[in-house]
C-alpha cells in the first residue's frame, strides 16, 4: 500500500499558514509527496464551503447554510458527469498541473459525513439524515471523478485523501440516537466507496482516533487499508491489547500511518523543528511498543507528518516544516533503527 519511496518522508495534510495561494507551489513541488493544499485564509477554500459552493443554490456568503430543494438534490444525484474544482475553490491544483509531471502527488476532498454534519438548512437542522448524506454522497463521488481527470495525465501514482474530521461528532449524534437512519458503519462503508481506482487511499481524522470504535468493530483498522493520519501530539498512541492486535493486522493487509508527531503551531516548540521531530517519534514509538504495536511493521509502513494542518501556523513555521522536510526520513531512520530490532 505505502510505496517504499515514501517510508519516512513528509505527509502534508492540507491546509497551509500562507496568505497567498499561489507562493506555495514552488516548495510543494519540492516535496517527495506534492499535494493540493488550502489556504483557508481565503474564504473559498475552507474544506466546507470549496465543495458546497460547487452547488447551484449554496449560500456562499453565509455561514454553511443551505436548503437542498428537489431540483439541486436530482441535479447532484442523477447526473454521472464529474465535477472540477473551479481555480477559485482549489488554487492549488490549477497552479501544479502547469505542465510539471509527478511521480507522486497527494489530493483530499472533504468526506461526506463532516458535509453533512456542517451544513445546515435555514430552519438550523443539520443535514444528518440518509437522504442527504447520500446527496453528499454523490456529490463527492462526482468531484472525485472530476478530480482524477485533472490530476491523472499529470501524476504517476495518485494519493487521495479523504478529510473526516466531523465523523466524531457524528458517531456521537448516532450514539445519541439524534440520526435513525444512519449508522456508524454504513457511512464508513459508503465513504471507503469513493475512493477513484488506481489511486492509493488516505484518510484524515482530527479527533481521539483511540475511541473511533462501534460494538466490537474499530472504524479505522477494520476498514480497508489506507494510510490512516493519526494526530499523535494530542492523542499519543497508548492503546489496550484489543486494539494494539488490529493496528497490527491492519499494517500487515497493507495499511499505512501518516505519524502526525509534529506540532502544528508555533507556541508549542521548545527546540527545533528536527530536534522535536526526533523526541517525539521516540516517545510514540516506545508507547507503541509498550501498548503492543510491532514497530518494525510501523518503521516499513510510515510517513511523517504534522499533528493536523498548518492553517494556524506562522508563514514561516509553515515554510521551514516544508524546507526541513527533506531531512525527516534521515531522524526517521535514524530513531527506528534504535526502536524497531
Amino acid at each position: 500500500m505505502l510505496p517504499a519511496e515514501l517510508v519516512g518522508q513528509f505527509f502534508g495534510v492540507g491546509s497551509l499558514g500562507e496568505e497567498e495561494p499561489n507562493s506555495p507551489a514552488s516548495y510543494i513541488k519540492q516535496l517527495a509527496l506534492p499535494y493540493a493544499y488550502q489556504i483557508p485564509k481565503l474564504r473559498e477554500e475552507d474544506m466546507i464551503r470549496q465543495f458546497a459552493a460547487l452547488v447551484d443554490g449554496f449560500e456562499e456568503e453565509g455561514d454553511f447554510v443551505f436548503d437542498i430543494d428537489i431540483q439541486a438534490y436530482r441535479e447532484v444525484t442523477a447526473d454521472e458527469e464529474a465535477i472540477h474544482i473551479d481555480e477559485k475553490h482549489l488554487h492549488s491544483i490549477h497552479a501544479l498541473m502547469d505542465g510539471t509531471h509527478y511521480g507522486f502527488f497527494k489530493t483530499q476532498q472533504t468526506a461526506p459525513a463532516t458535509m453533512a454534519y456542517s451544513i445546515r438548512g435555514t430552519n438550523g437542522k443539520q443535514h444528518l439524515t440518509e437522504a442527504l448524506f447520500h446527496f453528499y454522497w454523490r456529490l463527492m463521488k462526482r468531484i472525485a471523478a472530476g478530480q482524477m481527470e485533472m490530476l491523472t495525465n499529470h501524476c504517476d501514482s495518485i494519493v487521495f485523501c479523504q478529510d473526516d474530521p466531523g465523523l466524531g461528532h457524528v458517531k456521537s449524534m448516532i450514539e445519541d440516537e439524534k440520526i435513525p437512519d444512519l449508522s456508524l458503519a454504513e457511512i464508513i462503508a459508503r465513504t471507503d466507496t469513493l475512493y477513484p481506482d488506481d489511486v492509493i487511499p488516505a484518510y484524515h481524522y482530527c479527533d481521539d482516533w483511540r475511541k473511533l470504535r462501534t460494538d466490537d468493530k474499530y472504524v479505522l483498522w477494520d476498514a480497508k487499508p489506507k494510510i490512516v493520519h493519526l494526530d499523535l501530539v494530542r492523542y499519543t498512541p497508548s492503546v489496550d491489547a484489543d486494539q494494539a492486535e488490529k493496528i497490527n493486522a491492519f499494517m500487515k493487509r497493507g495499511g499505512g500511518i501518516a505519524l502526525g508527531i509534529l506540532p502544528n503551531v508555533d507556541e508549542a516548540f521548545s527546540e527545533s523543528l528536527l530536534k522535536t521531530l526526533e523526541h517525539n517519534l521516540a516517545s510514540s514509538l516506545r508507547e507503541m511498543e509498550d501498548s503492543g504495536i510491532d514497530v518494525e511493521e510501523v518503521a516499513r509502513s510510515s510517513m511523517i507528518s504534522t499533528q493536523c494542518g498548518l492553517s494556524g501556523a506562522s508563514i514561516s513555521l509553515t515554510r521551514e516544516i516544508h524546507s526541513e522536510s527533506h531531512k525527516f526520513p534521515e531522524v526517521f531512520n535514524r530513531v527506528m533503527s534504535k526502536t524497531a530490532r
